[in-house]
């Protein structure tokens, strides 16, 4: 699954323990969604969204994408 997570991290310039503890995640858990070895749950994705500020299918276009189907 590709995600646009890692980009728009960077572009906050937020490491992703600071993202981890702005979402209310495990740092471990970030790393693993941003190399794509995490499936990353609706509850997940919606938290990362708002700590970095941006729409959920903007970080998660293919979860946009299959939602309409």
């Amino acid at each position: 699954m590709a995600t646009k997570l890692k980009d728009a991290r960077t572009a906050k310039g937020l490491s992703q323990l600071a993202l981890a503890r702005k979402a209310r995640m495990a740092p471990s858990d970030v790393s693993r969604i941003e190399n794509g070895w995490l499936h990353p749950y609706p509850d997940w994705r919606k938290r990362l969204a708002k700590a970095l500020g941006v729409a959920e299918k903007e970080l998660f276009p293919e979860e946009a994408a299959n939602a309409g189907k």
